[in-house]
């Protein structure tokens, strides 16, 4: 656990000096939290039940997603502060805040208008889904 910590410290170093749409390191971050969360049951939760162990977070629209991004984030990182993983929702949270003013994709400043509520995992795997569009984006306008 510990080198993962280290190894998330350096992927965040990396990630916050490269410039424009998110580069491999939030990626990674991001893929390394979907991961290990598969098995913990309290990400995985029913949203659609009525359970309060289940902390159920914001999947965005289409067409805004920044906002909700950053409200889930922040949530999770709050829930999760007695464990390993705290440091890279905050790092990951971070790193989706600095993007909102490099990256087109994900420059919305409305407020958030979640689509649904959904459990940590789900949220991670649509976060995932929205950074890898717009790195695939960034590399076809790159020269």
């Amino acid at each position: 656990m510990l080198l993962a910590v280290v190894l998330a410290s350096t992927l965040l170093l990396c990630s916050v000096a490269s410039q424009g749409c998110p580069g491999r390191m939030v990626l990674s971050d991001v893929d390394f939290l979907v991961r290990n969360l598969q098995d913990h049951l309290p990400s995985s939760c029913n949203c659609s039940t009525n359970v309060t162990s289940c902390l159920c977070l914001p999947i965005p629209s289409e067409n805004c997603s920044t906002p909700c991004f950053q409200e889930g984030l922040s949530q999770v990182a709050n829930s999760t502060a007695h464990t390993g993983f705290s440091l890279i929702f905050r790092r990951v949270n971070k790193t989706v805040a600095n993007l909102k003013t490099k990256c087109p994709l994900l420059s919305c400043e409305q407020p958030c208008k979640p689509a649904k509520e959904d459990n940590t995992l789900a949220f991670l795997r649509t976060l995932l889904g929205v950074l890898q569009q717009a790195a695939r984006r960034r590399l076809q306008i790159s020269p």
